[in-house]
């Protein structure tokens, strides 16, 4: 692993349990490539906080060079500008999930936002540190005429997918905001959106374990957390992005509230997402080296391809999934999708 990957994992976490830094330090560029890398993987404003962390108090203890410190921190301008301009959007996204959840189940809708807003409000420390660029709302599929016609209500406009695939039985609908162009709404009726992966496992809104949050909206457990994150990081993204570990490490944390084994258990059993649980929890062990998630694991006691999964998909294959190097591991994702189809 290249010493930019190895300080990308440990300074992605938002809140790491090892004091362990690695031995290697880096230059101007290097600096500014492990930005670049933390922005891909949705992790750069808390990367970012933490080397200006390190720049402020002890230069020496990241950078080949500790007199570089302020010209470094002045070239880190932009990356700041655009943790700010996310956090603008985020704002406005959240603002726009109150009113969408007023909305649809002000006409007798249950509804429950999923992923973003949800998972930056309950489990960072600031919700700042975990941004997002959409809305997903989770519906049952008898809704999914009604919703419609509240979004068409409210000006937002439908984005039929792309994919032949999409026509039949995809699991999610796309509208664009009428306010702000690009920014979406996607209305779920399963996590999973693909049909043929949800032969192996699929995640609807009867299969959580939910709450009443501060609002009174409908909203996971912790429990319901974890698998929901599982589920998304393996399904939607092959697990390809260091955000959704550090999603799944807060939750193991007791950041939204203890997990509940026994909902975990019986919604796993329900999902289909054994397989998906397991993998999410090994992985973000190793990556983020949580003993929480590896603790957990081993209460579970689950049988699955432990040892399969661990070559398949590995730490320094998280790294290079969105970078220059990402096609060397696309057979591996492809044999993951396969596993993904079969594994109940």
């Amino acid at each position: 692993m290249k010493s930019t990957e190895h300080w990308l994992l440990i300074l992605a976490d938002p809140e790491p349990s090892h004091p362990d830094l690695p031995r290697a330090r880096l230059n101007r560029r290097e600096i500014l490539s492990l930005c670049l890398s933390a922005e891909w993987h949705g992790v750069l404003p808390a990367v970012l906080n933490r080397i200006e962390i390190f720049l402020a108090e002890n230069p020496g203890s990241l950078l080949a060079d500790a007199q570089s410190a302020p010209n470094i921190s002045a070239e880190l301008e932009p990356m700041r500008r655009r943790i700010a301009e996310r956090s603008a959007m985020a704002m406005f996204l959240a603002a726009e999930t109150q009113k969408l959840l007023r909305e649809i189940s002000g006409e007798g809708v249950e509804v429950m936002p999923l992923k973003g807003m949800d998972f930056a409000a309950r489990l960072y420390p600031r919700p700042s540190l975990r941004p997002f660029v959409d809305v997903d709302l989770l519906i049952r599929k008898k809704d999914w005429g009604a919703t419609a016609k509240i979004l068409a209500r409210l000006k937002y406009t439908s984005h039929e997918p792309k994919m032949k695939r999409a026509s039949a039985g995809y699991g999610q609908q796309s509208w664009e905001n009428p306010a702000m162009p690009g920014a979406m709404v996607e209305l779920h009726h399963d996590l999973v959106n693909s049909p043929s992966v949800r032969r192996g496992v699929s995640l609807r809104l009867d299969d959580l374990p939910l709450e009443r949050g501060a609002r009174s909206h409908l909203q996971p457990t912790p429990a319901g957390l974890l698998v929901i994150a599982s589920v998304h990081a393996a399904t939607g993204h092959n697990f390809e992005k260091l955000q959704h570990l550090c999603d799944i490490a807060q939750i193991v944390r007791g950041r939204a509230g203890a997990i509940d084994e026994t909902e975990l258990r019986e919604c796993v059993e329900k999902t289909g997402a054994k397989f998906c649980v397991a993998s999410a929890l090994d992985l973000t062990a190793r990556a983020l080296k949580n003993p929480e998630c590896a603790e957990l694991l081993a209460r579970l006691d689950y049988d699955w391809p432990k040892t399969l999964t661990r070559w398949l998909i590995t730490p320094e294959l998280v790294i290079r999934s969105l970078g220059p190097r990402r096609r060397s591991g696309l057979w591996r994702r492809r044999i993951l999708r396969q596993m993904l189809k079969n594994r109940r």
